[in-house]
């Protein structure tokens, strides 16, 4: 399967990304739209002078949820005279770190090269998306925001963006391939195993995109912030309680206590229930089941049952796959 385009209108800062492209020229030196995002979300622009279409990625360390990774793109060389291989080149780049970095699904780009640049947006949007889905990674997703309502009408003409081409206008559903994240806590050996065993086996024939913490959190990564974005992009959280998991959190302790404040808040402002699918791994459901959950139904994984039993019930539950009985006619009684 190969990588997505999207087009949507507005500002690339609006929603979390795992990695927000940001444009500078080779000096560096970025424009005051840029310079006062650099500002408000604390993010520190590069000091040393770049080759012409280099991009340079680095951890996200800034003071809001915006992504885990910022990516700086040379996409000015001299005003007005920006080419589309250097775009090229920036696409290439942004492509080959999805395929390296299996936590980079969602990249976040502005139409690199078409204000100081001087290019046409259309230039930016071929160069840009056919270099990035030439080396990205399967399912990677590359956003193009576009900020002025007639650029945006523009764009969306393009062929790339025609019904069945693979991108697409706006966000996906994420019902065909939903990211769910893997809220766990490690009380066992045994318990990691299970759920690394579980999430691999939702990814490998459950065709979803489970993010766990053993594959996603690279070394050295800031945790509160990647399970901040994590929770703001996934489709659906699957919540695996036992005792500890419940015990943490209602007290609020650690990495547990940290994602609960942030769910309990989620749930308070949008009331999505759904988003969140609680399975309860322990005999005692109630002691196994945090107190804030107790009016969510949960799924229950039992340990003397089998294990594909559970497995398809998960995966009906998150593709929320109804399992109701079609409705029949009438038959056998007197009209």
């Amino acid at each position: 399967m190969s990588g997505i385009i999207e087009l949507r209108k507005g500002d690339l800062f609006d929603g979390p990304s795992d990695l927000v492209v940001l444009p500078c020229s080779t000096v560096p030196t970025v424009t005051r739209f840029v310079a006062d995002h650099l500002s408000n979300f604390d993010i520190r622009a590069p000091k040393r002078r770049m080759l012409p279409g280099e991009v340079v990625i680095e951890p996200f360390r800034g003071s809001e949820n915006i992504a885990a990774y910022v990516a700086f793109a040379a996409s000015v060389t001299v005003p007005g005279a920006t080419r589309p291989d250097l775009v090229g080149r920036i696409g290439e780049a942004l492509g080959r770190f999805t395929a390296e970095n299996s936590s980079v699904q969602i990249v976040a780009a502005p139409l690199l090269g078409a204000g100081a640049g001087g290019l046409r947006s259309e230039e930016v949007v071929k160069s840009l998306s056919s270099a990035f889905l030439a080396y990205c990674a399967p399912r990677a997703t590359l956003r193009i925001f576009v900020r002025h309502e007639d650029v945006f009408a523009r764009l969306r003409a393009l062929p790339i963006f025609a019904k069945g081409s693979g991108a697409e206008e706006h966000v996906s559903s994420g019902k065909e391939a939903p990211r769910v994240f893997v809220s766990y806590t490690r009380t066992s050996e045994r318990h990691e195993t299970w759920v690394k065993e579980l999430a691999t086996f939702l990814r490998t024939e459950g065709g979803i995109n489970a993010r766990l913490d053993l594959w996603h959190l690279s070394a050295g990564g800031d945790v509160a912030q990647w399970m901040c974005n994590e929770l703001d992009l996934a489709d659906r959280v699957l919540l695996i309680c036992n005792e500890v998991y419940a015990q943490r959190a209602d007290r609020r302790h650690g990495g547990v206590g940290w994602e609960i404040r942030l769910i309990q808040g989620d749930l308070l402002m949008c009331q999505d229930t759904l988003k969140y699918v609680p399975v309860v791994c322990s005999e005692n459901v109630e002691a196994a089941t945090p107190k804030f959950l107790r009016t969510i139904k949960c799924l229950h994984w039992d340990p003397s049952k089998r294990e594909d039993h559970f497995r398809e019930e998960l995966v009906n539950a998150l593709y929320n796959v109804s399992l109701e009985p079609p409705l029949g006619s009438r038959r056998g009684l007197p009209s």
